[in-house]
């Protein structure tokens, strides 16, 4: 009996079809990364926090050693500043967070992982982001070291935040120099002049910053709700919720 080989009915993909699931492939995905981009945002800002928790229980042992005072955002002394082997200038400058680097020991906590940046210690930043400062600003309305007690509102006055500067206020201007760190769109040549010496907070956390207030907690806020130009400390509440001096 002869036999005959059945022809196969499968047949392949069509362009049209490929195309199509080509098209849906590329639809999902420009759903789902932006979703994932926020949820490694989120993650960092987590992080982020973290950080400024450890490092605003330092600052609370800082001040059971030091009679109740906070640190100072400087002292320049002749001692020698932790981590840095090559200062060029005279006499050693702790800046704030070397006074609390013994609270803490570990330099990592000092960086915010959505900065890009990598701080080891050194006062002077090396090059644009591999060596800069640490990513948190200090209030300068809290430079003389304040005693906790003479802070009427401690729950509500900022300490540290989010920054490109190891100093910061609500001024919108910029610290000069701070425009080749390259970290933050609030700081360009547009905005940053010599006479300053401070930043604003810097938005890294999708379009939030996370804060360390002086009784220790951390929160993210919104940077509009933290900084104004051009105004006076005596009629501007926004600079007013900076600075004790203003508190009841």
């Amino acid at each position: 009996m002869l036999r005959f080989k059945q022809k196969s009915s499968r047949t392949a993909f069509t362009l049209i079809e490929l195309l199509v699931v080509i098209a849906i492939i590329a639809i999902l995905a420009s759903i789902l990364f932006p979703v994932f981009a926020r949820a490694r945002e989120n993650a960092r800002r987590a992080s982020c926090m973290s950080n400024l928790k450890q490092i605003g229980l330092g600052i609370m042992m800082y001040t059971q050693d030091y009679d109740e005072k906070l640190p100072k955002n400087a002292v320049v002394d002749g001692a020698s500043v932790p981590f840095e082997s090559n200062a060029s200038y005279s006499g050693a400058t702790h800046l704030w967070w070397h006074m609390i680097y013994p609270y803490v020991k570990n330099t990592q906590v000092f960086v915010c992982p959505s900065s890009g940046s990598t701080w080891i210690g050194d006062y002077y930043p090396k090059n644009s982001k591999s060596q800069s400062y640490a990513s948190y600003g200090y209030n300068t309305n809290m430079s003389p070291g304040l005693s906790i007690a003479a802070i009427p509102q401690v729950a509500m006055t900022p300490f540290l935040a989010d920054s490109t500067y190891y100093l910061m206020n609500a001024d919108t201007y910029c610290q000069a120099n701070s425009i080749s760190y390259g970290l933050t769109p609030e700081c360009t040549s547009a905005n940053s002049r010599a006479s300053e010496n401070n930043d604003p907070p810097n938005a890294l956390h999708l379009d939030t910053f996370n804060m360390l207030f002086t009784d220790g907690h951390v929160k993210s806020e919104k940077l509009n709700n933290w900084i104004t130009a051009n105004a006076k400390a005596s009629t501007d509440p926004i600079w007013q919720k900076w600075d004790p001096a203003y508190q009841s």
